[in-house]
């Protein structure tokens, strides 16, 4: 046994791994091994040297595997602590190996579940390395819920993010995934704990500030909804996002049949401002295009309607309706171009288009819009 541990030894110093393999196997295979530290030593290091190596890693895939189960049983029979330098120095490149792995897979291109649910193992490894050894790894752990949040683990990823919270690790994905993980499950309680948690740390993260404004708005309460937005407005006021997330808001707003006539309106000005200026500072914003027209093509088909239904004999009032609600339209009728511009796809968008031509008498531009869908 020792002649073979020896000669492993001699083609590893070497850097001929294959030949070092062949010998360490055969030291290993020895009953003599089973208690020699320095022999398992050995086998880690050289199977850490071949999954280190792009051309031996393809031909012994599992090489990382075996150097970290010989690196472990070395640890164990090194009582003199003969290589304990050395075997940790290894734990700690293993473990790295098996952190960049799980990186490089979630972070891969068209990933599918099964992808992240590997990634999930291979930090799943780190982390017990870093247990096993009384050290910690919060990036580990990190890695380890963003794997099972995109894999759809609900429970996995709340367990890794509470860890990670649980460690005192300074870092705000953390709050904010697993608050709107307890979104995702409707336990709006706790999404609201671990959101304000996370702002009591970075009071400044927008992420964060964004989670709970969305709970805000689910919970129906849109004003402190739109206190937050605008209070990240004030820190970032070329931010088109937060423009377009202030007119969002207002836009639920306006909706409220429990408020006054007055606020509704009010609400109805503000969603349009904030909608413009998110155009303004980005013009590709297909959302606040498409928001901003359905803002003006609903409040015209709402006149519309309600003129259709006046008795036969209001006739001005009818006339002097539908002039307010075609004009309506007309303003809704620029950001429904300009945002099919970005996207001719849009059902939605491609369905008022179609009303706007209809009722404005395009017909050009309705025979247009329907060559284009093949009608």
């Amino acid at each position: 046994m020792k002649k073979d541990r020896t000669t492993a030894y001699n083609y590893w110093q070497k850097g001929e791994l294959s030949k070092a393999k062949e010998y360490i196997d055969k030291a290993i295979a020895s009953p003599d091994a089973a208690s020699d530290a320095k022999a398992w030593f050995y086998k880690g290091s050289i199977y850490l040297d071949l999954s280190l190596k792009a051309e031996l890693k393809v031909l012994f895939p599992d090489a990382l595997d075996i150097a970290l189960e010989a690196t472990t049983k070395a640890k164990q029979l090194d009582t003199k602590n003969e290589f304990k330098t050395e075997i940790m120095t290894n734990l700690a490149t293993i473990s790295g190996r098996y952190y960049d792995q799980g990186v490089i897979l979630l972070t891969s291109k068209d990933p599918t579940r099964n992808t992240y649910l590997e990634a999930a193992k291979f930090f799943e490894k780190t982390i017990k390395i870093s247990t096993d050894n009384n050290t910690t790894d919060t990036s580990a752990y990190l890695g380890l819920g963003i794997s099972y949040n995109y894999a759809g683990d609900t429970a996995n990823a709340i367990t890794a993010f509470r860890k990670l919270i649980e460690m005192k690790a300074k870092d705000s994905i953390a709050y904010n995934s697993i608050s709107n993980l307890y979104k995702g499950k409707g336990d709006i309680d706790n999404a609201f704990k671990y959101v304000n948690k996370g702002l009591e740390m970075f009071p400044n993260n927008t992420d964060l500030i964004i989670t709970r404004v969305n709970l805000y708005i689910l919970t129906k309460q849109n004003e402190k909804a739109l206190q937050s937005l605008y209070e990240v407005q004030k820190r970032q006021p070329k931010n088109a996002s937060i423009q377009h997330a202030i007119g969002v808001t207002n836009d639920l707003l306006k909706n409220d049949t429990t408020i006054s006539a007055t606020e509704r309106e009010k609400y109805f000005n503000n969603a349009i401002k904030a909608y413009e200026e998110a155009i303004k500072m980005d013009s590709t914003n297909f959302d606040a295009l498409f928001n901003l027209g359905v803002i003006y093509f609903n409040k015209g088909g709402d006149i519309i309607n309600v003129a259709n239904k006046l008795p036969l004999n209001e006739t001005k009032k009818y006339d002097e309706m539908m002039v307010e609600g075609n004009s309506n339209l007309k303003l809704a009728l620029p950001y429904f171009e300009k945002a099919q511009k970005l996207n001719d796809k849009d059902p939605l968008l491609l369905s008022s288009l179609k009303e706007i031509y209809t009722r404005l008498n395009m017909m050009d531009k309705l025979k247009e819009l329907n060559a284009k869908l093949g009608k």
